[in-house]
């Protein structure tokens, strides 16, 4: 959504009423030299409900975190003034000065409520193995801070030197993990004495170690501990080309000590902030299965549903505000309000929230609105169900496809016919007739051997299952002429074709890590030539050539090797690739002894940003080159002059679309007016759930509704994407 479209209402200077049916953010901004300062508290579930505030408690002040209905507040930047503060009784605890160097505070906990006897406030420090707390116990008559090393148990434990992190409270016990050498869970045991405080490290479990990334390329970023009242789960996060691939989810059994993975949140919400600030998971009243990544640096929100495994991507309010003067310190911030705290189900039977005055009563008409569904759902579905006639019911069930036509007969229990075993021929017959004028989103679910394709006008989707060994840990490097060239790690590589499951499989590579692959000619053809690049090296491999093996081709560059090289693009003799920087080279002879290359041309000056994305497609003849901002805020077209060398930017497309995802980058004729002259995303709009499209003509994004072309973006904010394997792909049953 854009940030145009959303008011904010103003609240003066208190709390808004804040909605409990949401989980609220607060936006501040910080200015060290008057410590002024608005906040936004906003909603990620209802972006239009935004209030801008200056609540006194806050300015000036950083929220830290949020434990047991408190507020943990540090003044910023220097974090050497901290504060408690619990905003329904307005109580207001300020702890004494913290000498330290600036900013080192890594994490803060509050593992009991302040009015707990034993409570403390624990914090870390970045750059020592230490830990700095503070007793909250309001019979002393002085409250101090006292810093004890860690750093002796836990090299007793993990055998290095280190520290501790991801701080998290679980069934009345703090855990920690330690990440620097094998990874470790560990409990941080805490006595309060009358006149001291021990803090004993104690070894809980030793972590398998992780071989989910592949190639130099992929990095991760966690593993990030949370807690319920449940037990303990790890979120580790995967890039790829420096965007998220893939989340893992993984949860402690506390009795066996082993990790499983976990398939949902249930209602629980999870929120990674990578600044640091710790806060618990939650709940949500409207659903929950989600983990939300708090980018302050992108001012955007990253927000994984566990269950589809889709990624959505929203924006933060943007506070207006003049640029700082010299001199002066000014930053922005963003937190989550989890005030009063909620708790997930099963935590004492009850979810706590903050309502406002209507939430009962909107409460009490949803239940008695979802019984009515529910006795209708029950009744009389299966009913009118049989007011079609058979026959009819049997054409319906001839037109399903695989996965389609179990669910249709699992809808009434009278289908009791059994499940028919159909053949590749029969599969491929119901395939055709959803025959579309364009290529196909297909996505792969490699846990539950299921592809889904999706049609990018109508949003119709169809399944199929796969063959077997098309699950676990797959991944997509390329779609060509109706086929898909996959591999599990770089032992097993294949052709596949979704449309008539032929599986073709390639020798195998002697290779750590690739970057990219494209076919010369469909692999049908007796000259089809596989190519893929790794590194520094090129592999050739020859589909009807004996003996089956591939032919490697070393790369030696003048100046700095490109970090990768992406959409591998053949025209002619010659094949073109992009690198990461945007820069384009031209390969001739690939397959030969006199094999060159040669950098044609970098990214247009003016377009070359940090953080663009490149993407190369051919067009006819002509080399195109599709610059995407980054979160899709401005696109731009590029055609190569084959004379010059140089791009030259054009404005449309004419009557050809482009087809655009992580491995993919088609461009072909459209066969029906209303799809001419678009680009379109394999992203979904996190509304209506249609594929997202850019158009030349309007230069904004939309969706299909029909034929017709509906919602209006400005960027990717209000799109979700896929992080289940996924790409383009045109149909061929050849």
């Amino acid at each position: 959504m854009d940030q145009s479209q959303i008011s904010c209402r103003p609240a003066g200077d208190r709390i808004p009423p804040l909605s409990g049916k949401h989980v609220w953010l607060v936006a501040q901004t910080l200015e060290a030299e008057d410590m002024i300062g608005d906040q936004i508290f906003f909603s990620i579930h209802d972006p239009l409900s935004q209030y801008r505030c200056r609540v006194p408690e806050l300015v000036g002040r950083r929220i830290r975190g949020c434990f047991h209905g408190w507020v943990i507040m540090s003044n910023h930047p220097y974090n050497i003034m901290w504060s408690l503060w619990n905003p329904l009784t307005s109580k207001l605890t300020r702890l004494p000065l913290l000498n330290h160097e600036d900013g080192d505070i890594s994490e803060c906990c509050l593992p009991s409520p302040p009015d707990d006897p034993g409570s403390i406030l624990l914090l870390t420090r970045k750059g020592k193995p230490t830990f700095v707390f503070c007793r909250l116990d309001r019979k002393r008559k002085r409250l101090r801070w006292t810093e004890m090393s860690y750093a002796k148990q836990l090299k007793n434990i993990t055998g290095e030197d280190g520290f501790v992190h991801s701080l998290t409270c679980c069934n009345g016990k703090l855990y920690a993990l330690n990440t620097d050498g094998d990874d470790f869970l560990i409990e941080v045991d805490i006595v309060v004495k009358a006149r001291e405080v021990v803090i004993s490290l104690l070894p809980f479990v030793k972590l398998p170690s992780d071989n989910h990334v592949s190639g130099p390329y992929s990095s991760f970023f966690g593993p990030f501990l949370k807690g319920t009242c449940s037990g303990l789960f790890i979120v580790i996060l995967y890039f790829k080309w420096k965007l998220v691939c893939s989340v893992r989810l993984v949860k402690l059994d506390m009795t066996r000590k082993l990790l499983e993975e976990m398939e949902d949140l249930d209602d629980g919400i999870c929120f990674l902030d990578f600044d640091g600030n710790n806060v618990p998971v939650i709940a949500s009243e409207l659903g929950g299965g989600y983990i939300h990544m708090l980018c302050e640096e992108d001012k955007a929100t990253h927000s994984y549903n566990v269950k589809d495994k889709t990624l959505a991507l929203s924006s933060m309010p943007r506070l207006d505000l003049p640029p700082p003067t010299s001199g002066e310190s000014r930053a922005s911030y963003v937190s989550v309000w989890s005030i009063p705290e909620c708790r997930l189900k099963g935590d004492h039977g009850e979810i706590n929230h903050m309502v406002d005055s209507k939430h009962e009563e909107d409460k009490e008409e949803d239940v008695t609105t979802a019984v009515e569904v529910n006795s209708m759902t029950n009744q009389q579905d299966e009913s009118y169900l049989f007011n079609i006639p058979f026959h009819v019911l049997e054409m319906i069930m001839e037109f399903c496809v695989d996965i389609d036509y179990v669910n249709f007969r699992a809808t009434c229990k009278q289908l009791t016919a059994p499940v028919t075993r159909w053949s590749n021929r029969a599969s491929v017959t119901r395939l055709r007739r959803y025959s579309l004028v364009s290529p196909w989103l297909m996505v792969l679910d490699k846990d539950q051997g299921v592809i889904t394709f999706t049609d990018p006008m109508f949003g119709d989707q169809y399944s199929v299952k796969t063959h077997t060994e098309l699950k676990g840990d797959l991944q997509i490097w390329c779609s060509m002429y109706g086929w898909l060239l996959m591999s599990k790690g770089t032992e097993s590589v294949m052709l596949f074709n979704p449309f008539t499951s032929d599986i073709r499989k390639l020798p195998k590579l002697e290779v750590d890590f690739l970057d990219s692959f494209c076919l010369s000619t469909p692999p049908t053809s007796p000259d089809c030539m596989v190519v893929g690049f790794g590194g520094c090296n090129v592999f050739v491999h020859f589909l009807a050539r004996e003996p089956a093996t591939w032919l490697r081709l070393g790369l030696v560059f003048d100046g700095d090797a490109p970090s990768f090289f992406r959409f591998l693009t053949s025209c002619g003799q010659d094949l073109y690739a992009l690198s990461s920087e945007g820069r384009l080279s031209v390969f001739t002879n690939i397959c030969e002894e006199d094999y060159s290359w040669v950098d044609v041309e970098e990214a247009p000056t003016s377009c070359r940003r940090t953080l663009a994305q490149y993407f190369l497609a051919k067009h006819d003849q002509d080399i195109l080159l599709v610059i995407v901002e980054e979160f899709g805020e401005s696109v731009e077209l590029f055609k190569l002059n084959l004379y010059t060398k140089k791009w030259e930017k054009i404005d449309g497309l004419g009557k050809y679309m482009i087809y655009i995802c992580g491995t993919t980058c088609l461009c072909i004729e459209a066969k029906i007016p209303e799809m001419e002259n678009k680009i379109f995303f394999a992203l979904l709009h996190s509304e209506n759930g249609k594929i997202v499209f850019y158009s030349l003509d309007t230069c904004r994004y939309h969706t299909f509704s029909g034929k017709s072309v509906v919602e209006s973006l400005g960027s990717f904010f209000g799109t979700k994407q896929y992080l289940h394997p996924h790409a383009w792909i045109e149909p061929n049953y050849s």
